[in-house]
């Protein structure tokens, strides 16, 4: 069942980031559109950037802070120093997902843990020896109240002596 579950959470995780990633091919090929509309109409030099990385060659056409833009890089900034916040970033995120995930998962496993019921036999065998136990007690105590009453009904009884002074 835990598979299961776990396997329907990457399936819909999986279907979210297709989602996204379909989205966002969308709205950049709306942008690329309008950036050409603008060009053919304002008659603006353009910038064309082709870059290829492994196996992969990618052309943006546009002006120089759309470019940029693009790219995820400010202008006058080199790539490198946009690294780090991009491996920051993705260390929150993924840090963030897996504690979710795993206090989902917590939580869903301590709800479905049946509690042990109670014994009826193993607790009236506790009580049985619980009481036999009491019953000693008192029949001890009452043994030793009956020896103070002796020892006092004696001590009363005993004539007083008269104890010289001086």
């Amino acid at each position: 069942m835990r598979t299961t579950f776990m396997q329907d959470a990457a399936n819909q995780a999986r279907n979210a980031a297709e989602n996204a990633r379909d989205i966002a091919r969308a709205q950049r090929d709306a942008a690329q559109a309008q950036r050409e509309a603008q060009a053919a109409t304002d008659g603006s030099e353009n910038l064309v950037i082709t870059v290829t990385r492994d196996g992969k060659t990618v052309t943006l056409n546009g002006s120089q802070d759309e470019v940029f833009s693009t790219l995820g890089i400010a202008p006058g900034v080199p790539a490198e120093a946009n690294g780090p916040y991009v491996v920051g970033g993705m260390a929150i995120v993924s840090t963030a997902v897996v504690l979710i995930v795993g206090l989902v998962l917590y939580h869903r496993r301590r709800r479905h843990v049946p509690h042990e019921p109670v014994r009826d036999a193993e607790m009236t065998q506790r009580l049985s020896r619980m009481e036999a136990a009491i019953e000693t007690v008192a029949v001890e105590v009452e043994r030793i109240s009956e020896g103070q009453r002796f020892t006092t009904r004696l001590l009363s009884e005993r004539p007083v002596e008269e104890v010289r002074r001086g």
